[in-house]
């Protein structure tokens, strides 16, 4: 007897799989280390190319207190000696003399080797690991640094990978232990060996308490305190001021609730888990709420807020939610494959491949960032943590298409010999096509630049495209060695049975074939008009990255921007600085060698002294910009933000302006006061000197209130509104000094008389005079006029001009004919600053005593972008916006552009991918009609309701079509075979319908209800990422089993006849039948009979895009 030849998987199923197990550690440990380097930060969403993230970083490579941590509990006073304790522990002060006699005290110097290494002390754990009672420290770059007992620090040479765990435990089991091989780094004392937490590099930077910066104003010999031997009523008078400067920022309402803001040091912001982390899922507290607790304050008091509280709230938020209900996802999809599979084994291997390919796509994000894709770095996010998800749903899709595959081919055939081969050979052309089609879908999101989208797009479709690998390779290897069958050992099957719910769902998806087939024309038009209603709405398609909105209302971060907002003040960093270029800045200090500021002093591009700006005439700058927010914006406006925060929050009050010598006198003493305190100021960090060109950059810190529903891109517009006018008058100002100074050959203009007409400051004043309500919101006056004429007319008295002007609404002609042609106090030069019929300025500028005019009336923001930072273009006085505010609203924009940009992409190339496969451009086209159904019916429903699409979200309109294509192209590939088998195409789409109907129903029923469970996260993005998932995934098995089949069946499914390979003469039978009115359905709907003998007809399966008998 001829022995027969073994199968391919009969020979290398066992390889293979010892193959896919030995892999998995390996995908375990990439996605492990991926999830440990985690890090949400808004700023690194955007490219660093973008004018905000550019200027972000410029902010902060300047000041520090953008990346605030506000620090507060109930109680916190001046009186609470925890509040000094805690601040003395978070930055110790300065050494004693007395203290530096003791040692250690390398960790209090500044040139500190813990600083410079990065160093952190993990713990015990690792303590003697090498057989030297070695303490090991983890240091920048993951580098691992080790302490021996005498001091001694090395820099370890190992490395913390697989391979070479595997080479360290080949060591282990050959000498008995493990071997360290370093490179010394330093010595340290050795009292750093038994206390090593010393060892740890500093994680914060400053610390600034209310009380301090209060006593800094108001005592004695404050900046508040004028007189040297001051009374109780002067110093009383001083905090008074003082306090209402600092209400609302470092004190509440009542005066006596105070904080501590602190600010982090590189290695702070590394990981601020290990910085301010809460000890979620058994990771240690961080090292701030260690000290809180050491100081005496229990941590269900502490209350914390700041952009780096946000961004840990989220790493830890996203982690804590996915640990809870991935385990229920995991239970509710194991429950719904067994009753879908009715096998054990089937379960298991169905979800080994979907939980696989999930854990694969998070692996590669650390296999592959940063060393073949180089231009990202490898590090997690909120937005890729839903990454697993989806390609778990997509791996668990297309191994239950193999799996009903697996079982047709033993049911028809009924053996298990061969089966596995057979199978693939059926379901390797769909379900590639399915999954490059998807991968393609996914791909389109790499085109977006807001980088967690951009990631999210690129690992997807690699984990989308890995899922292959185990379709074909590990799938029928295990139904090689564990076939579901109980006739394995003999070589037949007996046919599996259906369950009732199967033969329920048959039975329902006959039903609903049939009627769909019989009256197709009706059913695609209803779906095609749903299709267009909700497609219209797609208009009104509203978008939101605010971080806070990421989390329930009972999350704990709510509950501290809650309570801290109440008690203390508003907490959304927004940040203003005056930039004011080196060719502008005078110094009374024109030493070199005593110079505030050399870069300036080196500046080429000096002008003359007369018409640069003295050191109070800058600060003035930053009161103006300050008061005038304040007016409109503040307290006292549209109660958008808080009070601002400056440098002239730390100086004593400035003089008014004036042309008088008395208040020359006056001003400029006080301007050689302040200069003298230049580096008190840059202490404060509110004053620093530009580092590439030596600008003076005045900043304005403003909070916005963080649970209000603040619309960011107003906010910014109403912003620029109120401030940008201050700028203009500052150019006028330079504009009508330089031309007066040229007039007069170089004399200067000092006494010039100039005449501003159409100001509106009188009819103002004449205003709040009457009680006219002096509220400002969005919807009411923002007054760029009046902002612009007051500050030009105190800029031009502060110049020694005689200023007149004219006020259409409160003064009469008599007055406008006098400032023009009153015998000897006329105006020299005037400026129009407002248009107005009465302003003949064609006869001005022909009036005799009039030297010359001025057109300024160009004042009011219209939106036109300031040249970027250093640009030629660029006033030498400007603004520059930056902190959150602007990033989150660019990021909200770019969210928006980036979801149409990747939904078009995705359809061009979907289509495409279609058009190959269909090897028809029509047939493409109209194949992308039920691919888009599920993202236009989806979102258009979430346009029309008001839902706003968040960055959790934005990537499920990719998703969706990559779902959809995925059943699109397994629905189709048997439609099209039943076609080239010569059926008509009712028949062709029942055929169809039996093949794919099933495991449409499974994906859908297992992968939609197991991401149901993410609905009921705490977590926002995790949560609407769950009911859209569900939503989309709904939707789509409608687009492919009612949307899809009524196309096919009607006038636009002729253009998936393959003619050529038509083999049945029936076709223009068929025709013909096409052609009879719904109302009397063919033979092969209505008769059981006739459709039992031609499903009699001895079956085959499309191989390789061809047909072949089973």
């Amino acid at each position: 007897m001829q022995m027969r030849r073994p199968t391919f998987f009969e020979r290398y199923a066992l390889y293979i799989l010892c193959t896919i197990f030995f892999l998995v550690p390996f995908a375990l440990r990439g996605a492990r280390l991926s999830l440990e380097q985690m890090r949400n930060d808004v700023k690194d969403w955007l490219p660093s190319d973008f004018a905000e993230t550019s200027e972000l970083d410029w902010f902060r490579d300047h000041f520090l207190g953008e990346q605030f941590v506000l620090i507060s509990w109930k109680g916190c006073t001046a009186d609470d000696q925890r509040l000094d304790y805690l601040a003395r522990l978070l930055v110790p002060p300065p050494l004693t003399e007395e203290e530096k006699q003791k040692v250690p005290i390398d960790h209090r110097l500044p040139d500190f080797i813990g600083d410079e290494l990065g160093l952190y002390y993990p713990g015990d754990e690792h303590q003697g690991w090498a057989g030297q009672n070695e303490k090991w420290f983890l240091g920048n770059n993951a580098t691992w640094y080790y302490l021996l007992e005498n001091g001694e620090l090395y820099k370890w040479n190992g490395k913390s990978t697989v391979l070479g765990a595997l080479g360290r435990a080949s060591e282990r089991v050959f000498t008995g232990g493990n071997s360290v091989d370093g490179d010394y780094v330093k010595k340290v004392h050795e009292e750093y060996f038994k206390k090593p937490k010393l060892l740890q590099a500093r994680l914060f930077k400053s610390v600034t308490t209310g009380p301090d910066v209060l006593a800094q104003l108001a005592a004695p010999g404050g900046t508040l305190v004028r007189n040297e031997d001051p009374s109780p009523k002067d110093l009383e008078e001083a905090r008074q001021k003082a306090l209402d400067r600092l209400t609302g920022t470092l004190f509440g309402p009542d005066g006596e609730q105070t904080c501590l803001i602190v600010t982090l040091t590189d290695a702070g912001k590394v990981d601020l888990r290990r910085t301010m982390g809460h000890g979620v899922l058994g990771r240690p507290l961080g090292q701030l709420e260690e000290l809180a607790e050491q100081a005496g304050v229990p941590l269900e008091e502490l209350r914390l807020g700041g952009p780096p509280v946000d961004n840990v709230s989220i790493d830890e938020e996203g982690e804590r939610t996915l640990a809870r209900l991935v385990s229920f996802s995991v239970i509710i999809g194991l429950g719904l494959s067994y009753m879908c599979l009715r096998s054990i084994k089937l379960t298991i291997m169905v979800f080994f491949v979907g939980g696989i390919s999930a854990v694969t796509s998070l692996s590669l994000i650390y296999w592959t960032a940063g060393r073949f894709i180089w231009w990202l770095d490898p590090t997690t996010d909120a937005v890729i943590m839903s990454m697993p998800a989806v390609v778990y749903v997509l791996g668990l899709s297309g191994a239950i298409h193999i799996v009903n595959y697996y079982k047709d081919v033993v049911n028809e055939s009924g053996t298990l010999r061969n089966a596995p081969e057979l199978t693939i050979a059926h379901g390797w052309y769909p379900c590639t096509i399915a999954a490059v089609t998807t991968a393609v879908g996914l791909g389109s999101l790499a085109t977006s630049s807001i980088t967690p989208i951009h990631k999210f797009g690129i690992f997807s479709a690699m984990g989308v495209l890995a899922t292959l690998f185990l379709l074909f390779t590990y799938l029928p290897a295990a139904l090689q060695m564990w076939p579901p069958s109980a006739a394995k050992k003999k070589g037949e099957a007996k046919p599996v049975e259906p369950s009732a719910a199967g033969l329920w769902i048959s039975r329902i998806g006959d039903k609903v074939g049939d009627y769909i087939i019989a009256n197709n024309i009706k059913v695609a038009i209803g779906c095609l008009a749903i299709f267009l209603f909700f497609a219209f709405g797609l208009q009104y398609l509203k978008t939101s990255v605010q971080l806070l909105k990421m989390f329930d209302d009972d999350a704990r971060i709510i509950q501290d921007y809650a309570w801290l907002e109440d008690n203390l003040g508003k907490l959304v960093p927004m940040e203003l600085v005056v930039r004011v270029e080196p060719e502008l800045l005078y110094y009374d200090e024109a030493d070199p060698e005593k110079a505030l500021n050399p870069l300036a002093l080196a500046s080429e591009n000096k002008v003359d002294p007369k018409f640069q700006y003295k050191f109070l005439e800058r600060m003035e700058m930053a009161q103006r910009v300050a008061n005038v927010v304040e007016e409109y914006l503040g307290p006292d406006g549209a109660e958008l933000v808080g009070p601002p925060m400056s440098a002239l929050t730390f100086a004593p009050e400035l003089p008014d302006a004036g042309n008088s010598t008395a208040s020359l006198s006056e001003r400029y003493a006080y301007s050689k006061q302040l200069e003298a305190s230049f580096n008190e100021f840059v202490r404060s960090d509110y004053l620093r000197v530009d580092k590439k060109n030596g600008a003076e950059l005045w900043r304005v810190s403003l909070r916005l209130g963080a649970l209000e529903n603040i619309d960011y891109g107003n906010f910014v517009n109403d912003l620029k509104q109120v401030t940008e006018p201050i700028m203009d008058a500052y150019q006028a100002r330079d504009r009508i000094l330089a031309q007066i100074d040229k007039d007069r050959d170089g004399a200067g203009y000092v006494n010039a008389k100039v005449a501003l007409l159409g100001v509106n400051f009188e009819s103002a004043k004449e205003a709040a005079t009457d009680g006219k309500p002096n509220h400002h919101d969005r919807y009411g006056h923002l007054d760029a006029t009046k902002v612009f004429s007051e500050t030009l007319r105190d800029l031009l008295v502060n110049a020694r001009i005689k200023v007149l002007d004219h006020d259409p609404n409160a003064h009469t002609q008599e007055r406008l004919d006098w400032i023009l042609n009153n015998g000897r106090g006329h105006a020299d030069y005037v400026a129009l600053v407002e248009p107005n019929a009465i302003y003949d300025m064609g006869a001005i500028a022909e009036n005799a005593n009039i030297k010359g005019t001025f057109d300024i009336t160009a004042h009011e923001y219209t939106g036109k972008e300031i040249p970027r930072m250093y640009a030629d273009g660029r006033p030498p006085v400007s603004l520059v916006y930056t902190g959150v505010v602007p990033v989150v609203y660019k990021a909200a924009r770019t969210l928006l552009t980036n979801l149409i940009e990747s939904t078009v992409w995705a359809f061009a190339l979907i289509a495409l991918v279609m058009m190959l496969v269909l090897k028809s451009f029509r047939a493409g086209l109209i194949s992308m009609l039920p691919n888009v159904f599920p993202i236009c019916i989806v979102f258009g429903f979430m346009s029309w309701t008001g839902i706003e699409v968040d960055i959790g979200t934005m990537m499920t309109a990719s998703v969706a079509m990559g779902v959809a294509v995925d059943d699109t192209v397994h629905f189709l590939t048997w439609f099209r075979w039943g076609l080239d088998e010569g059926y008509t195409r009712a028949h062709a789409i029942k055929e169809a319908y039996n093949r794919c109907a099933m495991a449409m129903f499974q994906t859908t029923i297992i992968g939609g209800l197991g991401l149901a469970v993410f609905a009921f996260s705490t977590f926002t993005p995790t949560q609407r990422f769950g009911y859209l998932m569900v939503s989309l995934l709904a939707v789509a098995l409608i687009g492919d089993l009612v949307f899809l089949p009524a196309l096919l069946a009607g006038p636009l499914g002729r253009v998936f006849r393959p003619d050529h390979k038509a083999r049945s003469k029936r076709n223009d039978e068929d025709d013909r039948a096409e052609e009879e009115p719904a109302n009397e359905p063919s033979a092969e709907v209505d008769t059981p009979e006739v459709a039992g003998e031609e499903v009699e007809e001895p079956r085959v399966y499309p191989v390789h895009g061809r047909s072949r008998p089973a």
